[in-house]
C-alpha cells in the first residue's frame, strides 16, 4: 500500500515540475505562476470558449 502512495506522490511532483519547466523555462513565464488560479482560468477559457 505504501508503494502505491509513493508512486502517486512522485507522479504529482513530476507533473508540477513538468508544468514549471514548460511554462517557466520553455514558455518564458514565471515558473511560480502555475499556482495562480487566474492563469488556469485563462487556459480553460481558451480551451472552452463559450
Amino acid at each position: 500500500m505504501s508503494l502505491i502512495i509513493l508512486v502517486v506522490i512522485l507522479l504529482v511532483v513530476a507533473a508540477i515540475l513538468g508544468l514549471m519547466v514548460g511554462y517557466g523555462f520553455l514558455g518564458g513565464g514565471n515558473p511560480s505562476n502555475i499556482f495562480n488560479h487566474d492563469l488556469w482560468r485563462g487556459v480553460i477559457n481558451k480551451l472552452n470558449p463559450s
